[in-house]
């Protein structure tokens, strides 16, 4: 006598997730099928649970291939969401750059001496660190950090990096603010100005105009 294809388990014990997804389970190359819900997947065996709550178990392998597709779609693991307005410091230049093209940001760089250079020490706590500046720039700059510390050792690549943008830059003090469109191009370059936040903004608002 031929095996049957679904081996009945027992529903106790059975923790269900809130989600399921009912569908019409095949069985390859027969076209037997049955009704169900996706449960998930244990060691090539898949559970099912019929409207009555029973389960059923059936291996992957003589699903159909649609069915065998869907299973593996369902175990994938999901990509969250991804908030684009968040405030954040980039350190990766090229990687800002392909953010602002595709969010339609400009951006901000800061040339900084994060741990001896004390204007740059005080922009940072004045300005780049407080929640009003943050709520505006994360809707409308990408925001990127090079950092040239003295005591502190950056990884290797972003040393280069960042040394190699200095020259190109032609960077001559800190801090340097730098301003570039979301293409890329520069726009305007600044500094430390006092009066906070609030007066920081319309700087560079100014300043990309």
């Amino acid at each position: 006598m031929k095996a049957p294809l679904y081996h009945l388990i027992p529903l106790i014990s059975l923790i269900l997730p809130a989600t399921l997804q009912a569908r019409t389970w095949k069985e390859a190359g027969s076209g037997r099928t049955v009704e169900g819900d996706y449960v998930r997947t244990e060691g090539g065996q898949v559970l099912i649970r019929k409207a009555g709550g029973t389960t059923l178990k059936i291996a992957l392998s003589k699903l159909s291939e649609e069915d065998q597709k869907f299973v593996s779609e369902q175990s994938a693991p999901k990509e969250e969401a991804v908030d684009k307005d968040v405030f954040k410091w980039e350190t990766d230049f090229d990687l800002a750059k392909k953010r602002a093209k595709e969010e339609k940001k400009d951006i901000l760089v800061d040339f900084t001496g994060s741990d001896w250079c004390g204007w740059c020490i005080r922009l940072k706590k004045e300005v780049f660190d407080q929640r009003a500046f943050q709520e505006y720039a994360k809707k409308h700059l990408i925001m990127v950090e090079l950092d040239y510390p003295r005591k502190k050792k950056l990884p290797e690549k972003e040393a280069e990096q960042n040394k190699k943008l200095a020259e190109e830059y032609e960077i001559q003090g800190y801090p340097t603010i730098l301003l570039l469109n979301s293409k890329g191009r520069e726009v305007a370059r600044t500094g430390y100005q006092e009066g906070g936040p609030e007066k920081y903004i319309e700087h560079v608002k100014e300043l990309l105009k």
